[in-house]
């Protein structure tokens, strides 16, 4: 019978003498110094994985004019719940024509229109001289395009007088000029008061106005008749004011036939002193600052093709609310004088939105 072993291999017997015990107690060191040998880890941080950056996809844009992005032409309609059919019929031209995908979106004030144009959420407008100098100062508009409106681009104003009032005049009617500049011709009216149309009118106060603050004449305090033909009628019954202003050159209030009905002799008894030249000018179809320019120009031009046809040019006309003859490609410059003439107010273009 073999004796019994501990867990190293050696005899039970052994381990009991003094030569085991000295046995044991060796490879006790033995095993110790191996143990000992083996290098300890200094601890650090667990390295991690970087993980590997994963491509972002980028949206690209919609050009302007395509289905997803349309062109959005804004105009003023307070009182319509439908879009009016000239409008649809216009845009259904111009975008045949360009090619662009156009709608067109109503709003109540010019106000609204222009904080829409602020947003490029609308692209196209018809605007008016004043409203335009707003939108040009603030630099949200850019004017593409001027209509004809009775004959002519822009007009003017003309100062009047009853003729038994003794002022002297500086204007021919036969030949259509003045004889003196608006310096000389105006000093006349120096403390004088004048009657006007209403206080936001270009050719009915502003204008005017303007014209006499920039050649340093001071005024009464005006009288406002609210239209051009009351200007007419209340210089000729007299005893209200000593002159008046009203438009010109697109046509002449003392010809209106509700005034001749009345007044026959109205252009004999109500004469012009002086008459500036054309500076205001007409209704405008204006773009969105930063319209691509090619956009542009393939909308200006297929607007004056359209306004070379009768049927054309009747649908602009109703879309505009406003008669419009033509139409043409202007510059921004075309509007500093008056620009000039109404700065010599020290108005703000803001009190004027809408005219």
């Amino acid at each position: 019978m073999r004796s019994p072993v501990n867990f190293l291999g050696f005899p039970v017997r052994l381990l009991r003498t003094w030569p085991g015990v000295l046995m044991l107690a060796w490879v006790g060191i033995w095993l110790s110094g191996c143990l000992s040998a083996t290098p300890t880890l200094a601890p650090g941080p667990i390295p991690t994985e970087t993980p590997t950056p994963q491509p972002t996809s980028t949206t690209t844009p919609v050009p302007l004019g395509e289905v997803e992005n349309p062109i959005v032409f804004g105009y003023i309609d307070a009182s319509s719940v439908e879009q009016p059919p000239a409008a649809d019929r216009v845009i259904q031209q111009i975008a045949g024509q360009t090619g662009l995908a156009i709608r067109a979106e109503s709003f109540s004030t010019y106000r609204q229109l222009l904080e829409a144009m602020e947003k490029t959420d609308v692209h196209l407008a018809w605007m008016p001289p004043l409203t335009y100098l707003y939108a040009s100062q603030r630099g949200i508009a850019e004017v593409g395009l001027l209509s004809n409106h009775f004959g002519v681009y822009r007009y003017g104003v003309q100062f009047l007088v009853n003729a038994s009032s003794g002022f002297q005049l500086y204007f021919d009617p036969l030949s259509g000029q003045n004889s003196a500049d608006a310096a000389t011709a105006l000093r006349q009216f120096e403390g004088k008061r004048p009657c006007y149309v209403e206080p936001t009118s270009a050719a009915g106060y502003l204008v005017p106005a303007g014209l006499l603050a920039q050649n340093g004449i001071q005024t009464a305090e005006p009288a406002f008749t609210q239209t051009h033909s009351g200007v007419v009628r209340t210089l000729y019954v007299q005893g209200v004011c000593d002159f008046g202003a009203t438009f010109a050159i697109s046509g002449d209030p003392r010809t209106a036939s509700a005034v001749l009905q009345d007044l026959p002799d109205a252009l004999e008894r109500i004469p012009v002193i002086w008459r500036s030249n054309p500076i205001i000018p007409n209704l405008a179809l204006v773009f969105a600052a930063g319209m691509p320019a090619e956009t542009r120009l393939s909308l200006e031009q297929a607007f004056q093709d359209l306004v070379k046809d009768p049927e054309g040019r009747s649908n602009l006309s109703l879309f505009a609310d406003y008669e419009i003859e033509d139409i043409r490609p202007v510059e921004d410059s075309l509007y500093d004088p008056l620009r000039e003439i109404i700065a010599a107010l020290g108005i703000h273009y803001a009190e004027f939105i809408g005219k």
